[in-house]
């Protein structure tokens, strides 16, 4: 029987698709080329995803509490999910001789559209719990729809010629590694590993962070080559 989770995760996950199939052509793409990219993209997403909670949850598997295989539908990260989306989706721009920045200024806007509604299925199913008294699901469902919006306003003027492609994009990860540094500390999930007294998660989180505001002096790097992956 389906789940309120898998409801809404499901349903947060049509929702960003569709929003994008859309606009396949603004991204370039035919309809087949933007299903291809979007069935590798959401390989690429899973991957990644469980691939940082085993390098994360090691332990776990390791004391036979968890078996890759048998336990596969347990643990995903959405770290890990955007990570190995990113790559999918680079991978696909440099094959198809596509902008990279162009797509992602997209997806700034599809992600937390869907991500938010995934995260009310977080909170029905109790997982990604707060401290009491906190509900940081419907938290962080309510801060990624305001990122959604805020994308999508910036998504605009990337259009009009206003910005560069990728504003939308690094705005997202601006915004979102806010965020999830901000929320981290209240949820009740465990979050035992720390360094410096930050968790694993807040320390990606970080990392997205550098990288919105490291974008402008990458585009500036790759300006000169032949992709326009990333453009200025």
């Amino acid at each position: 029987m389906p789940t309120l989770y898998g409801i809404f995760a499901a349903t947060g996950c049509v929702v960003a698709v569709l929003w994008l199939k859309q606009r396949h052509e603004r991204l370039g793409l035919t309809e087949n080329g933007f299903w291809a990219a979007a069935w590798t993209m959401l390989i690429g997403a899973v991957i990644g995803a469980k691939a940082l909670f085993v390098f994360l949850g090691w332990e776990h598997y390791a004391r036979g509490e968890l078996r890759f295989w048998a336990d596969f539908g347990v643990g995903f990260v959405f770290f890990g999910g955007l990570i190995g989306a990113g790559v999918a989706g680079f991978a696909v721009a440099r094959l198809r001789g596509l902008s990279f920045a162009r797509g992602a200024d997209y997806f700034a806007v599809a992600v937390p559209m869907g991500h938010a509604i995934g995260r009310i299925g977080c909170f029905c199913a109790g997982c990604c719990a707060g401290l009491p008294p906190h509900p940081v699901q419907l938290y962080e469902a309510l801060g990624l729809a305001s990122i959604a919006w805020a994308c999508r306003s910036r998504l605009a003027r990337v259009e009009a010629g206003e910005l560069p492609l990728g504003s939308a994009f690094r705005l997202y990860l601006l915004l979102y590694g806010s965020l999830r540094l901000l929320l981290d500390p209240l949820r009740a999930d465990g979050r035992p590993e720390r360094f410096l007294g930050l968790s694993h998660q807040q320390g990606i989180a970080l990392a997205l962070i550098a990288l919105a505001l490291a974008w402008p002096a990458l585009a500036r790097l790759r300006s000169g080559g032949g992709v326009r992956l990333v453009e200025t």
